[in-house]
């Protein structure tokens, strides 16, 4: 281990974005499934199945090195690590009550055609405060991203398109954005494992 070695919680963390964004990556990707001719869903159903298999191989690299990185974390360190540890606790659990109310709203109120922009919607909505809890710049454009793509699949279907191409067309916008996600966490892991001689 070198002396510049990040902590451990670096590493799981890391780790754990990668199989995140992996298993987020295939749900939506599958969504393209729905409405569009099985090549094309199938085409890119194969593109995300191959990204995912990037993400996880690196994810369980890191996992593999996660000893050679130190333990312990600094006073502030860990202070740090619990209030956003504490954050993002609150924020999914507020996006999965989110989801699970929205839901429950639009197939009581016969508006299911909006389910897979709605929950997009969401999802796009709960990264703005996660890039202040961790800090990074990049959720605020896959925010950005994320909610631009779920609104114009509202208005698309509010104005009469079909509600099965329309959910395939968010799956995708919302896979790429998951897909860009894990690729940032790639780069970070390698980053990691350059740091203590892992390559």
């Amino acid at each position: 281990m070198t002396t510049s070695a990040p902590p451990r919680i670096a590493v799981t963390s890391t780790a754990t974005g990668l199989f995140l964004m992996s298993f987020f990556t295939l749900l939506w990707a599958s969504n393209t499934f729905t409405g569009w001719p099985a090549a094309i869903a199938g085409t890119i159903m194969t593109l995300a199945v191959a990204a995912v298999g990037c993400f996880i191989f690196q994810g369980v690299r890191l996992l593999r090195a996660r000893k050679q990185f130190r333990a312990e974390l600094s006073a502030d360190d860990a202070k740090i690590r619990s209030r956003s540890g504490q954050a993002f606790g609150i924020i999914f659990g507020a996006e999965g009550l989110a989801i699970w109310l929205v839901v429950l709203i639009l197939n009581a109120t016969n508006n299911s055609d909006y389910v897979v922009p709605a929950i997009a919607l969401i999802v796009g909505l709960h990264f703005y405060p996660m890039a202040r809890v961790f800090r990074r710049t990049i959720d605020l454009y896959l925010a950005t991203w994320t909610c631009l793509v779920a609104v114009a699949g509202i208005v698309a279907i509010a104005l009469g398109a079909s509600a099965n191409g329309t959910a395939s067309a968010v799956g995708l916008g919302a896979a790429t954005a998951t897909t860009a996600y894990g690729i940032y966490m790639f780069r970070g892991a390698t980053d990691l494992l350059n740091r203590v001689g892992r390559q």
